[in-house]
């Protein structure tokens, strides 16, 4: 499996606790992500001076930030701090040194932290996702960054149409599907998140096969798994926590 470096959703990587938008927004937004090692020992410290710098520089509009830490995966022990979903016009205008904003950072944040990882944006599609009341509410979520075969993210696009029905006709948990606007080839093409609470719901979930047959007849969840192998090359999972 290739070691996918999951630096965006997301979103998981991903500011969905911080959206303002609905399910049905039309306008492009993008999520901005920064991955973050602090200085080991200094965790707490450090999540709480980036919730602190969130809350005064980047509460809400078209520079709402929020922070993730990835508990499982690869990059298990990195933060993930997330600007967004924000309109691709707040890339034109970031908030630099405006209003003190990168002294508070460089004063408060920089110090405790180890080192500063990969940066980038992926692309939220608010057609293919259900649920971000669901996520803003949620402890953590799942991620999955997938490298499609060539030419096949047509039957991606029409598998997720039916996955956001079917999540919707559950009500339960959030499904967000990201597309990625960088290529490289230790890069996701695409990302879908899942929100959950506890572990122990993780572990039980089976998917949502049953509501999935309900809605598309009896076979047509591996007749959906059998599509899903079909049209992807790989994929790398993370859970991560919602901390901010």
């Amino acid at each position: 499996m290739k070691n996918y470096m999951l630096m965006f959703m997301l979103a998981g990587s991903i500011g969905m606790t911080s959206f303002a938008q609905s399910d049905s927004l039309k306008t492009p937004m993008a999520i901005e992500t920064l991955m973050l090692m602090p200085k080991r020992g200094m965790e707490d410290k450090f999540e709480a001076a980036v919730v602190a710098h969130n809350k005064k520089f980047h509460p809400e509009g078209p520079h709402v930030a929020g922070l993730r830490k990835i508990e499982y995966g690869p990059k298990a022990g990195w933060y993930v701090w997330v600007q967004g979903p924000v309109p691709y016009s707040s890339l034109d205008n970031p908030l630099a040194k405006e209003g003190g904003h990168d002294q508070d950072w460089n004063s408060t944040i920089d110090g405790m932290i180890e080192q500063y990882g990969a940066s980038g944006f992926m692309n939220y599609n608010a057609d293919l996702s259900y649920g971000l009341d669901i996520f803003r509410k949620s402890k953590h979520y799942e991620t999955w960054g997938i490298d499609l075969k060539p030419k096949q993210y047509y039957r991606f696009k029409a598998l997720c149409e039916k996955l956001k029905k079917v999540y919707g006709s559950d009500g339960k948990t959030a499904f967000i599907v990201l597309e990625n606007n960088l290529h490289g080839k230790d890069m996701p093409d695409v990302a879908i998140v899942w929100s959950f609470d506890t572990y122990v719901d993780w572990q039980k979930d089976p998917g949502p096969r049953s509501t999935y047959e309900k809605l598309y007849g009896a076979g047509s969840w591996q007749t959906a798994m059998d599509e899903w192998a079909d049209m992807i090359n790989d994929y790398n999972s993370e859970i991560r926590s919602n901390i901010q």
